[in-house]
């Protein structure tokens, strides 16, 4: 297939061959562009919202600003610190169910069994 192109009465004709690998090429091509332009709509987006108005930048991204970083991290180390003071009581009452499951063979297990 051709594509021709007559510009003017008296100017030069031009022919351009429409082939299957050069519709792939453009559609590639285009394709890449289009990728290209969304991506750096997104990042660019993001960056005037942080600067202009963190909050829509929060809401839209899940931006976070260094102070509530901070008071989440704080959140986390208490709740750390709590979870490792419950650790040798949780511990303790492992070892206790271990003991009267173990107490529990035991008696389960016949007499003649054992022998």
């Amino acid at each position: 297939m051709q594509l021709i192109w007559i510009s003017g009465s008296t100017s030069s004709m031009k022919q351009i061959k429409i082939t299957r690998k050069t519709v792939i090429k453009i559609a590639l091509l285009s394709f890449s562009v289009f990728i290209l332009i969304g991506m750096s709509i997104h990042f660019f987006g993001f960056r005037v919202a942080i600067r202009f108005n963190p909050e829509m930048a929060k809401q839209m991204g899940g931006v976070i600003s260094r102070k509530e970083m901070d008071d989440l991290e704080i959140i986390y180390q208490q709740k750390i610190q709590t979870f490792q003071t419950q650790l040798p009581i949780i511990e303790s009452k492992i070892v206790t169910l271990k003991n009267l499951k173990d107490q529990f063979v035991e008696l389960s297990i016949p007499t003649s069994a054992k022998d």
